[in-house]
């Protein structure tokens, strides 16, 4: 009987599709509306719709964090557990994201955050094959050193794709401070110093095809948010060129290896970064290390970050960290919640993300002056120290040895002393009587 009844259900979930509501277009465009969800290994499916006529039967209700105009549906239905409200962003969060008034009525999250989402959907495809983040991984480099070094003939040793110039990390500072010590193609609408190039039959080149020539790749995410991480990352891997990141505090489940890349942070200065990237310009052997994982004939498994892999190596058939994964994740809520099966938490919100430095490189135009003036505050302390420890030896030895200091010691002290605290004191300490009498017999004459 449990058998059949168990058959009978799992043909009942495979007639149903459960409709989950976006509340707000995505960017403007409507390429959400109707998409079907039937790929998850799920006894059932579910369909996105924009049609808010849907509000009742829906049980998620999907904000686009970019496209959201505080017109909230029924706050009631979110509080008391009937729907959830789900927040989808891949971007870093929107300045009204920075106030717990908004995010503590949202009680789901689809984002980038490993830590933070309910469903996470990074920049990457996972899983192994073609367009994954492994697969671009271990790819081959599209050209040898020896290429390389030809190209550098006419080109510099840094390229950096770009178009947004208000990131609110003001990256751009710390670009126009690098070019001070180094050449850096920059392509785009921002910045720009460098004309795309072409095929000989006119085609423009891919923007990976034009990135392989290069040695290193600015990697600079427009904000820094723990797990920030898109695919100026990918660009450089899947090409062979040295990605010089900078992003998110912890970069480690998204390195090929340990020594795979170059990180901004690790250097006091850009002008340091600029030094560095000069001596493996010059240096093939020192440079190559950098691409060895690309080379070698190991195993996957032994050759990669294991963080790495086990974030984005996940068995096939399984739900990763991607726009299916986390798409699967959402029509598994929906049935959970329209069948009765989810446990509702009315405390449960999703919060203010409190990782971003939203203001990192707003003063590294005023990097010598800082530099410079950090040490002159440096040497100035070391002086001083070395001062006041010179002063208190010469008083000790001083003191020590002579008894006509320690005399004009304790006469500044009786000095310095009110004549009623002096009376008390020599009463009651007889062992400095002597000294009294004899710099009362000197005072006396």
């Amino acid at each position: 009987m449990p058998t059949t009844t168990n058959a009978l259900q799992e043909r009942q979930d495979q007639a149903k599709e459960y409709p989950i509501l976006w509340w707000t277009k995505w960017f403007g465009e409507t390429r959400e509306e109707g998409r079907i969800i039937d790929d998850c290994g799920l006894p059932y499916t579910c369909k996105f719709t924009l049609d808010r006529t849907k509000y009742n039967d829906s049980k998620i209700i999907i904000v686009h964090a970019p496209g959201f105009r505080f017109d909230f549906p029924y706050v009631d239905d979110i509080k008391s557990g009937k729907k959830a409200l789900l927040l989808n962003t891949l971007e870093a969060p929107q300045v009204y994201e920075m106030e717990s008034t908004w995010m503590d009525i949202f009680t789901h999250l689809w984002s980038y955050s490993f830590g933070h989402a309910d469903f996470v959907e990074s920049y990457f495809r996972s899983g192994r094959g073609p367009g994954t983040l492994i697969d671009d991984i271990v790819a081959k480099p599209m050209h040898t050193i020896q290429e390389k070094n030809a190209f550098r003939k006419e080109l510099a040793p840094i390229a950096w794709f770009v178009s947004n110039c208000n990131a609110r990390n003001q990256r751009r500072l710390y670009v126009e401070q690098l070019l001070k010590y180094i050449d850096i193609d920059i392509y785009g609408r921002c910045m720009n110093n460098k004309k795309w190039p072409s095929h000989t039959d006119g085609r423009p080149l891919t923007d990976r095809e034009l990135a392989g020539r290069y040695k290193f790749y600015l990697s600079i995410e427009n904000n820094n948010c723990d797990d920030y991480v898109t695919e100026k990352i990918q660009r450089p891997y899947a090409v062979g060129v040295v990605p010089i990141l900078d992003g998110p505090k912890d970069y480690s489940r998204f390195l090929a290896t340990n020594h795979s890349s170059i990180r901004l942070d690790d250097f006091a200065t850009s002008k340091q970064l600029a030094q560095r990237i000069r001596e493996l310009d010059q240096d093939d052997a020192a440079y190559v290390k950098y691409l060895d994982y690309k080379e070698s004939t190991a195993p996957i498994e032994s050759l990669l970050s294991p963080k790495l892999l086990k974030t984005f190596d996940v068995p096939q058939g399984t739900w990763g960290p991607d726009g299916d994964g986390a798409r699967c994740g959402i029509c598994k809520l929906a049935h959970d919640m329209a069948e009765g099966s989810y446990k509702f938490d009315p405390n449960k919100v999703i919060g203010v993300d409190k990782t971003c430095d939203l203001r990192k490189w707003e003063t590294i135009s005023q990097e010598p002056e800082l530099i410079r003036r950090a040490a002159q505050v440096y040497w100035l302390t070391i002086a001083l120290v070395v001062v006041g420890v010179f002063a208190c030896v010469t008083v000790t030895i001083v003191c020590c040895k002579s008894r006509r200091a320690r005399r004009s010691l304790q006469t500044l002290r009786l000095t310095l002393t009110p004549s009623m605290w002096r009376e008390e004191k020599l009463t009651d300490d007889s062992d400095s009587m002597e000294d009294y009498q004899l710099l009362a017999s000197r005072d006396d004459h």
